[in-house]
């Protein structure tokens, strides 16, 4: 066994200024993502669309944001992690409020498009420069900060898009969720321009072959979480009330944010990558199908936030002990990609599924069906917790 190098010695990673500075950077970017998550879904509604067209506005923002992201890795090699944080929060956050200038549906998916590009190239170099700054001893509670950087925005931004648009109109939630992004400009210029290191991988589709390979175990279970916070996230708002489902949306990502952060701790200290990925799937699908019975009953409200609050705990666990399970199979940028990808487009099919899901049965059969895939993925993230990562 080699002897312990300093990399080798946890080191808190708030000692690193450009981190810190990604950091604070995300929380901008990130606050400006999740007041619309919820929220552009219910204005397309109020336009006199149906949950189908709903669906698509996260769906299409989502579907961007995964094209975006497997461009990451070119344009970080050539232009730097910094160029892509740039223009991911000047392509979410510029295009915000045409959103109420042109609130046609065509016209509201063509926005989210555009803004689902931006979130794509944040997304995957925020969480690549986990791995890129930190020594590899504090990357779990690299990631479990980055958790709370991209937490407490969706714990805030959730619930508050929601009732600002209730209680204030739609038109300044769209002006604040293009003056968020774009205040996170200024920390992003503080960061040293980094490009990515330690990447002897093939490119191209053979590449791509090699990461799929490698992260498939611990990506299956990320995009089975994601897929139900979609959901989630997207029909809410329409399936309860307006103040129970502001308690919902606030209680689901305050519950991931903090056990992402508690898995962390966790992971740097006493767990190896992937172990912790079965119990947190499977506490997140039983939330799921507890919502499911409980959806279209009256006077079960609490069940029901309950039961949100549940799957938000296994969804926390699941983001960091995949993340940092996949950094241990493969290069940072391309770790980070098979992660992001497996969130955003796990959230796009969420929502879209759910939305034709919901047209064609009931919500309480369209959450079981949910719960019951999530399940069905357990296997897998049993296997994930056993299998020899790069370099194991």
């Amino acid at each position: 066994m080699p002897s312990t190098s300093v990399t080798d010695i946890p080191v808190s990673p708030l000692r690193h200024r450009p981190f810190v500075l990604m950091l604070v950077a995300a929380v901008g970017a990130f606050a400006g993502f999740a007041l619309l998550l919820p929220v552009v879904p219910l204005w397309t509604v109020r336009q006199g669309a149906g949950s189908v067209v709903a669906g698509a506005s996260t769906g299409v923002f989502m579907a961007s944001t995964v094209l975006a992201q497997f461009a990451v890795p070119t344009l970080v090699r050539k232009f730097g992690y910094r160029t892509g944080l740039l223009l991911g929060a000047l392509l979410l956050g510029v295009p915000a409020p045409l959103l109420a200038v042109f609130p046609a549906a065509e016209a509201i998916l063509a926005t989210s498009f555009v803004r689902g590009l931006g979130f794509g190239l944040l997304t995957v170099c925020a969480s690549a420069l986990i791995a890129e700054l930190l020594p590899e001893a504090s990357v779990a509670r690299g990631s479990g900060l980055y958790g709370l950087a991209v937490g407490l925005p969706q714990l805030v931004g959730l619930p508050a898009g929601t009732a600002m648009a209730e209680h204030w109109g739609f038109v300044p939630v769209f002006v604040l969720a293009t003056v968020l992004p774009l205040m996170a400009v200024v920390p992003i210029l503080g960061i040293p321009t980094a490009f990515p290191h330690d990447d002897t991988t093939r490119g191209g589709l053979r590449g791509a072959v090699d990461v799929a390979s490698a992260t498939w175990r611990p990506w299956l279970p990320m995009l089975a979480v994601s897929t139900g916070y979609g959901a989630l996230a997207t029909f809410l708002p329409i399936v309860l009330s307006p103040s129970v489902a502001t308690i919902a949306l606030l209680v689901v990502p305050g519950a991931a944010m903090l056990t992402r952060w508690l898995a962390g701790h966790v992971g740097d200290r006493v767990a190896a990558p992937g172990r912790m990925l079965l119990p947190a799937l499977a506490v997140g699908g039983a939330g799921l199908l507890g919502f499911a019975l409980v959806s279209e009953a009256d006077g079960l409200a609490v069940v029901a936030v309950v039961a949100v609050t549940l799957f938000g705990i296994g969804f926390g666990v699941v983001q960091n002990d995949a993340l940092v399970a996949m950094f241990a199979r493969a290069p940072a940028a391309k770790a980070s990609v098979a992660w992001n990808v497996a969130f955003d487009a796990g959230q796009g099919l969420g929502a879209v599924a759910l939305g034709a899901l919901i047209s064609a049965t009931t919500v309480g059969t369209s959450f079981t069906l949910l719960a019951v895939a999530a399940l069905a993925v357990l296997p897998v993230a049993w296997q994930a917790g056993r299998t020899t990562p790069k370099g194991g």
